[in-house]
C-alpha cells in the first residue's frame, strides 16, 4: 500500500511539473497570437491591413513599426515578431 501511495505521489508531482513548464506556456502564447492574427484578418488574405489593424488600438498605434518591409500590411511573421517584443 505504501508503494502505491509513493507511486501516485510521484506521478502527481511529475504531472504538476509538466503543467508548469515555461516552454508549454510560451507555445500557448504563440497559438493565441495566431488566433488573434486570424481574427484580425477579416478578408482572409493572410495579411493585416491598416484598416483591419484599427480594430486593435495597440496594434494600430504600432502598425508602422511592426510593418518592417513597409508594404502597408502585416504578415503573420511581422505580427508575431511584434507580439514577442
Amino acid at each position: 500500500m505504501t508503494k502505491l501511495i509513493a507511486l501516485l505521489a510521484a506521478t502527481l508531482l511529475t504531472v504538476t511539473a509538466y503543467a508548469g513548464d515555461d516552454k508549454e506556456h510560451k507555445d500557448h502564447g504563440m497559438k493565441s497570437s495566431a488566433l488573434t492574427f486570424d481574427s484580425l484578418d477579416k478578408n482572409g488574405d493572410a495579411q493585416i491591413s491598416k484598416t483591419e489593424a484599427s480594430a486593435d488600438k495597440t496594434l494600430s498605434d504600432s502598425f508602422a513599426k511592426a510593418d518592417t518591409n513597409g508594404d502597408g500590411y502585416l504578415s503573420k511573421s511581422e505580427y508575431t515578431a511584434r507580439t514577442k517584443s
